[in-house]
């Protein structure tokens, strides 16, 4: 039986103070456009092609440790799940990623603010998800790292001094560094070249062998064993950060050079303040969302990540089904008037 769990900013003391992992604010329009994917250089980078990419929102940063760690405690499983995935692995424990404290998972002090490392795909895949957003199409991640439709002619992403935007063989020590230490790119993108390596959704293949020039939001091949990840890390020298590289691990693996950032297609979930008088929580004996204190007439809707409305009646009918509801994030709005109500439910 699924779990139905609301956020309350005052009932939930371990999470932050609105209960978000990943702040909307935090993301950047990257307009609609077209670029050329691919290096013809290079074998596993040819050839080179016409991409036309849709707008998207991509986050700023690489995800850190500390909203990893919070998401794993949010989430109460270090395996997915549910779904065609469940029962895989999402992370392994670092001294440069997170540990569990006491049951409590937690960054390792002095990395809160460094790239989640030592995550599978599965994890990266699953924490897009759980805060409503997906991993980037391996085009997406390359057409934003150039810049998007203002991109121009840089060898890296930003600029065509390595050490200007990227942590690499040459400044790094080797080291991890804090998200966000080097200049970002023209839209305004942290990291995309070096530090960490970044999971894109796709499974790796070569251009060739998929996808014609002038393709709308390509993907990589249906099947494969492994994952594509981009952008370089920090022991890479220059020769191969430049920003059509690109490798792939099996999506089982985890390594201390692999992060990973979010992408929405649509930013809905913007938070209003909340009203405590009206009371939603959970039974799940009988898997209702039962919605009590709120005027009978009151206009109730439930929202997916993507905007789209799945429930829409009034406060009358106050025991909502949530059986067949997939796990994630939604939205449960009230409409009472000019008074608007929204709070975050979790089916897990």
């Amino acid at each position: 039986m699924k779990k139905y769990i609301l956020i309350f900013s005052l009932m939930c003391g371990a999470f932050v103070a609105n209960g978000q992992i990943v702040s909307n604010t935090d993301f950047v329009t990257v307009s609609a456009g077209s670029f050329s994917m691919g290096n013809s250089s290079f074998v596993r980078e040819s050839p080179a092609r016409t991409v036309n990419v849709s707008t998207f929102y991509m986050d700023k940063f690489a995800v850190t440790n500390a909203q990893f760690a919070q998401f794993v405690n949010e989430y109460g499983s270090q395996t997915v799940v549910n779904g065609e995935n469940a029962g895989k692995a999402m992370f392994v424990t670092d001294s440069w990623g997170i540990v569990n404290n006491a049951g409590t998972w937690v960054a390792t002090t002095g990395y809160e603010q460094f790239p989640a490392v030592k995550v599978t795909w599965y994890g990266a895949n699953e924490f897009c998800k759980y805060v409503g957003g997906r991993l980037p199409t391996e085009a997406e991640w390359e057409y934003a790292a150039k810049g998007g439709s203002s991109q121009q002619a840089y060898t890296f992403s930003g600029s065509s001094t390595a050490a200007t935007v990227a942590w690499f063989y040459d400044n790094s020590g080797h080291l991890n560094k804090a998200v966000a230490t080097k200049t970002a790119n023209s839209i305004g993108l942290f990291d995309m070249s070096g530090n960490v390596y970044q999971w894109c959704s796709d499974r790796f293949g070569r251009y060739g062998d998929f996808g014609a020039s002038g393709d709308l939001n390509p993907q990589g091949p249906q099947t494969g064993v492994s994952r594509v990840i981009r952008g370089g890390y920090r022991s890479i020298g220059s020769g191969d950060l430049h920003l059509t590289n690109r490798e792939s691990i099996s999506p089982d693996e985890s390594y201390n050079f692999v992060g990973f950032r979010v992408v929405k297609d649509i930013l809905t979930l913007v938070e209003n303040p909340l009203n405590e008088s009206i009371q939603i929580y959970p039974n799940p004996v009988s898997e209702n969302l039962t919605i009590s204190g709120a005027n009978p007439n009151a206009k109730v809707e439930i929202i997916d990540c993507n905007g789209k409305i799945l429930y829409n009646a009034t406060a009358q009918n106050k025991n909502i089904l949530l059986k067949g509801y997939a796990s994630g994030l939604y939205v449960v709005k009230i409409l009472d008037g000019n008074n608007e109500i929204n709070k975050k439910l979790i089916i897990r």
